[in-house]
């Protein structure tokens, strides 16, 4: 009898073996938090992004630092003209705000979720990212030549219009007439730079925490 017991319990024994541990992995919790981020990030969703991701990620020169450069965009092109944001006129923030959203859908072309190491409340995720234009490469992007000819062509070929604009608004109102009228051109004329530098492929690997039960991505190498 003891040694049918002893069969028995060791027959039980190796049964249990392969599922020792489990309780523990947490690996599908971790992929559908890189999904829901890297989904986000596709649909240009930054509020999703955020969802998943520790805000001071945003912060860093990484990756995601230019998603945060994109949304600050109205701020940054108003405070370069000694304007506040609420100073843009409607028809601007309209289209700042689908450039933006068209360059951040643009940005990323596809992923894949590599190997997945845990340890105790965080893991690292290995991801391929393919990028729809080179990251490295935005900052180098130069069209200046392009702008500073179609601005003058048009300060030329409106002189009259944009002085009358100026005598009755005063510069802000130049200012908004200006950007209503070349926004969108001189905004597609950097995109279309931008979208040469052609694409890439980049392997990182990102840092998620189990912060009181949801895993967060923290860090980005």
């Amino acid at each position: 009898m003891k040694k049918l017991i002893c069969v028995f319990a060791a027959v039980v024994m190796l049964a249990v073996i392969p599922f020792t541990g489990c309780g523990n992995d947490h690996s599908d919790e971790i992929k559908a938090t890189v999904d829901g981020f890297m989904t986000s990030m596709q649909k240009a969703d930054l509020d999703g992004m955020k969802e998943y991701a520790d805000p001071a990620l945003f912060e860093d020169d990484g990756m995601l630092s230019q998603f945060n450069e994109l949304e600050e965009m109205d701020e940054e092109l108003a405070s370069s003209l000694g304007m506040s944001t609420s100073d843009l006129s409607d028809k601007t923030k309209t289209i700042i705000d689908k450039y933006v959203k068209d360059m951040m859908g643009k940005m990323i072309k596809s992923y894949e979720i590599g190997e997945i190491t845990e340890e105790k409340d965080s893991a690292k995720v290995n991801l391929s990212v393919t990028f729809g234009f080179d990251p490295n490469k935005v900052d180098s992007v130069d069209v200046t030549d392009e702008v500073e000819k179609r601005t003058n062509d048009y300060m030329e070929d409106n002189m009259t219009k944009l002085t009358q604009v100026y005598q009755s608004g005063g510069q802000t109102a130049l200012m908004n007439k200006v950007l209503d009228d070349l926004a969108e051109e001189l905004l597609q004329t950097y995109e279309d730079a931008v979208l040469k530098t052609g694409e890439t492929t980049e392997d990182t690997v990102l840092t998620v925490e189990n912060r009181d039960g949801k895993w967060v991505i923290v860090s980005e190498e």
